[in-house]
């Protein structure tokens, strides 16, 4: 967990809630201004931050501890016959503060949630690409609050254009039933997450089109930044290609040509290549470009016909399906 998280995750919303339950403001619109901005940077953090440390159900944690405040400030009246604004130019000050970042919390539940629809572009469709397990969605999504891919989709960067093919690419942890994806504070050995190890299996009948493998796992937050995609599995699936990245060292047996059914295992999640930590990242796009092989049309990705986003669970009871 990094500062960054610990103070916009777990100390801006419990001082924010403290705020609005130990000094709510005086009059029916200053304290309306107050409780909408709390509200509205709650969902705002619920929606685009990431959460798997804190896991995914602390928010919901900020959801029903923000209703109880609202309930007991009704049950005390402080809704009625107070005036509207009856509060110290401090007070004022403050307010006006809260409603800024309530402007901001809304912004980022807008793009959030308007990154749950389906993008208006090619989609196709896979099996889920793992093992039996519980599974977090990190990135994904159609907007880039919920997806960081897409940023590759600017064809005027020129360093963006070698990786335009996963412009709509996943990134995945397993979780445990906890919702935990590791084993202690910031562990620097990647087989202290969950995810490492993890069995990666084929979303589609195919044949495998290429295969890099020998790149070392990368200590925590270590990034191999000269071999950006670490080890990969490329599939051709008929129609479109997906490539499943971040491999671990040495976990995959297959070669170019051998022929995958869904279910079949290519390898094991791991923390190759430009990873800051294990998860599996997948993509599918239209063609395989020899000289650069992520240059490929961009397609966007359905998993049993859901479309996975930042923070979705994913259960699969056996491998290739749900």
């Amino acid at each position: 967990m990094s500062l960054l998280v610990m103070l916009t995750q777990i100390a801006l919303p419990v001082l924010l809630l403290v705020w609005l339950a130990r000094f709510p403001a005086r009059g029916l619109l200053a304290l309306g201004v107050q409780a909408l901005s709390v509200a509205a940077v709650l969902i705002g953090l619920g929606l685009a931050a990431l959460w798997t440390m804190p896991p995914y159900w602390v928010p919901y944690i900020y959801y029903g501890v923000f209703a109880l405040i609202m309930v007991l400030h009704l049950w005390q009246g402080r809704f009625q016959g107070n005036g509207f604004w009856r509060v110290s130019v401090g007070q004022t000050l403050l307010v006006f503060l809260g409603g800024a970042l309530g402007c901001l919390g809304g912004y980022m539940a807008y793009m959030a949630y308007q990154g749950r629809s389906l993008p208006a572009v090619e989609t196709v469709d896979i099996a889920p690409p793992f093992g039996p397990g519980t599974y977090l969605v990190a990135h994904g999504g159609s907007t880039a609050m919920v997806n960081v891919h897409l940023k590759t989709l600017d064809t005027a960067i020129e360093r963006f254009r070698p990786w335009r093919g996963q412009s709509r690419a996943l990134d995945i942890f397993r979780i445990s039933p906890l919702g935990i994806h590791k084993n202690g504070w910031l562990p620097s050995d990647p087989a202290r997450y969950t995810t490492f190890g993890t069995p990666v299996v084929a979303p589609c009948d195919g044949e495998i089109a290429k295969v890099v493998d020998g790149r070392e796992d990368m200590q925590v937050p270590v990034m191999d930044r000269e071999h950006m995609a670490g080890n990969y599995v490329a599939i051709n699936c008929g129609q479109f290609y997906v490539i499943l990245a971040h491999l671990r060292k040495n976990s995959t047996a297959l070669s170019t040509g051998d022929r995958v059914a869904v279910g079949d295992v290519v390898g094991e999640m791991g923390n190759s290549g430009n990873s800051s930590e294990p998860h599996l990242h997948v993509h599918a796009q239209r063609s395989l470009p020899e000289q650069a092989a992520f240059a490929g049309q961009p397609l966007a990705l359905t998993i049993d016909d859901e479309f996975p986003v930042r923070n979705d669970r994913v259960r699969v009871n056996e491998p290739g399906a749900r």
